[in-house]
């Protein structure tokens, strides 16, 4: 499994840089957040062989829904947000979100 996304503050900071050097408006948290998803989403798919559930964020939670559109589990931060998560340990985090998608996918 294999995804471009930044994995470190460091990373996240030059792809900030980056893309507000380019014209984007968009911050630390906006790609810590999309960075959170596609990295859930990739580790869903991981555990499940596939492509059958999707994630999307609700509010500071990750909802995960099935093929059906229905909603079948949330995934909350261990902090207050995911955001505070990654910044405090990114490491801990993709474990975090590795682990959730395992269960998930377990459940199945």
């Amino acid at each position: 499994m294999e995804i471009d996304v930044p994995e470190t503050m460091a990373e996240v900071e030059k792809e900030v840089s980056r893309r507000q050097a380019n014209g984007e408006t968009i911050t630390e948290a906006d790609v810590i957040k999309k960075t959170v998803l596609a990295s859930f989403q990739a580790y869903l798919e991981f555990a499940e062989e596939g492509h059958y559930d999707s994630a999307k964020w609700q509010g500071d939670n990750i909802e995960v829904i099935d093929i059906m559109k229905q909603p079948i589990d949330t995934v909350k931060p261990q902090t207050e947000s995911f955001v505070n998560d990654f910044k405090t340990s990114n490491d801990a985090c993709f474990l975090y979100l590795q682990e959730a998608a395992t269960k998930i996918a377990g459940m199945r």
